[in-house]
């Protein structure tokens, strides 16, 4: 049994089950695209575009994959899989 239900894995829902589950909700994300989709638009947030004074400013490393896939196990506890 799962406090919220979260249908779709886009940007906005990822940001409604992260909030779910900062705020101590127990979070079930469900999406249907296939796993290259996954995300929807998320994958472009990388390309916000914000007032800096230099082009280095904004300038961050790359999200290695098995770091992502590290936090992820700790956001959600252990409970997602691969798949």
């Amino acid at each position: 049994m799962h406090d919220v239900i979260v249908i779709g894995g886009g940007n906005a829902a990822l940001c409604a089950a992260l909030t779910a589950k900062e705020s101590g909700a127990s979070v079930l994300v469900i999406e249907a695209a296939p796993k290259e989709w996954r995300g929807g638009n998320s994958q472009h947030t990388r390309n916000l575009r914000c007032m800096h004074d230099a082009p280095q400013d904004v300038l961050v490393d790359a999200y290695p994959e098995e770091e992502y896939w590290q936090d992820l196990l700790k956001v959600t506890a252990g409970k997602t899989n691969e798949h």
